[in-house]
């Protein structure tokens, strides 16, 4: 909670290297009620999915 507002953020782990493990945040959201909407899982789905995506084209 910061100023009486509530966040979410979505985030994944990435840990593919062997020492490191990144965190990525991929949005946050106001939180207006407990459930989190579909389309906001699912954005966050697509972005891990296209960030691993791109990170193993680029090997």
């Amino acid at each position: 909670m910061y100023r009486k507002m509530y966040y979410r953020l979505f985030a994944f782990w990435d840990k593919t290297d062997k020492e490191d493990t990144v965190v990525l945040a991929t949005h946050g959201i106001i939180k207006k009620t407990d459930k989190v909407s579909k389309s906001e899982i699912e954005k966050a789905e697509r972005i891990r999915i296209k960030y691993f995506k791109n990170k193993k084209e680029k090997k």
